[in-house]
């Protein structure tokens, strides 16, 4: 006798082992992450900031903060990938990301990078024991930011990698902060 309520399980919908099959038959990246956050608000700024920038060699960004290599100790980011990555490839767009924040036309992308940060603050301050080094915690974000919006940043995905650098260099993610200005009463 044949059971009309058997299903068939042919692996379409076996996503009890943190995967599932499109109808193409490809995987479907499953974020296995703790650091899984509302993602939708950094894509669009950085959807918007890849319509302006450009690698601007030579061009530094300038600000008081923490120093770099203290900074560096604080959140357990080696040496080589700040220097070779962080200064080597991203570093020359940040002056555009900060103009292109603090731009008055831009004040819906600022609120948007402004709750970002504050997502990633809380998720990076209860998660980081899980990390040896913070490049792990830029290479989850990467992963969580990429694989949820892999059609819409696909041709701008560096500017994932300069947006995260950028946080972290501002000081706005991490440990360590600007250095501000104290007035006298």
């Amino acid at each position: 006798m044949l059971n009309k309520n058997k299903i068939e399980i042919d692996g379409t919908s076996n996503t009890a082992v943190g995967r599932d099959y499109n109808d193409n038959r490809k995987y479907i990246f499953a974020d296995t992450s703790p650091l899984r956050f509302f993602d939708e608000e950094i894509k669009e700024v950085i959807k918007e900031f890849a319509k302006v920038a450009r690698k601007e060699i030579g061009r530094n960004y300038n600000f008081k903060r923490i120093a770099a290599e203290q900074k560096n100790e604080l959140n357990g980011l080696t040496n080589d990938y700040f220097t070779d990555v962080i200064l080597e490839n991203s570093i020359c767009y940040f002056q555009q990301i900060d103009d292109f924040l603090k731009s008055p036309i831009n004040a819906e992308y600022l609120e948007m990078y402004e709750n970002t940060v504050d997502d990633l603050n809380q998720k990076i301050a209860i998660f980081r024991k899980k990390y040896e080094e913070f490049e792990f915690v830029f290479n989850d974000l990467f992963d969580h930011i990429f694989y949820n919006n892999k059609s819409e940043l696909k041709t701008d995905r560096r500017l994932i990698w300069v947006m995260l650098h950028y946080m972290y260099w501002k000081c706005d993610i991490g440990k360590g902060g600007e250095i501000g200005h104290v007035t006298s009463s």
